[in-house]
């Protein structure tokens, strides 16, 4: 029941505009950058996560991932990357350093 509850949430959260009242979306929008900036994450996909059981990152869909990975699955992302070291961007999009790795 709490799945259910928790995808029909997320479905809500990331529907937008025209549901909810200008005053709530603003709100939540705020409150989503706040959110980002202390975990790297938005509220839909701490939600995704609580009802997957994985990790929910919608900006892996730029980079042709699944949106939603177990850790395995992200650390073996990672090594088939073979970078020397890691940077993510400003929106959390992994690559190899450049200068580094070349």
């Amino acid at each position: 029941m709490v799945k259910i509850t928790a995808i029909l949430f997320c479905i809500i959260l990331i529907s937008g505009c025209g549901i909810l009242p200008l005053w709530l979306s603003i709100t939540h929008t705020v409150g989503d950058i706040i959110l980002y900036d202390k975990t790297g994450k938005t509220s839909s996909e701490h939600v995704l996560d609580a009802a997957t059981g994985k990790n929910c990152k919608f900006v892996r869909v730029l980079q042709n991932k699944e949106v939603c990975l177990t850790e395995k699955e992200y650390e073996q992302w990672l090594y088939d990357m073979n970078c020397h070291t890691y940077t993510w961007d400003i929106i959390g999009r992994v690559y190899c350093s450049k200068g580094l790795d070349n």
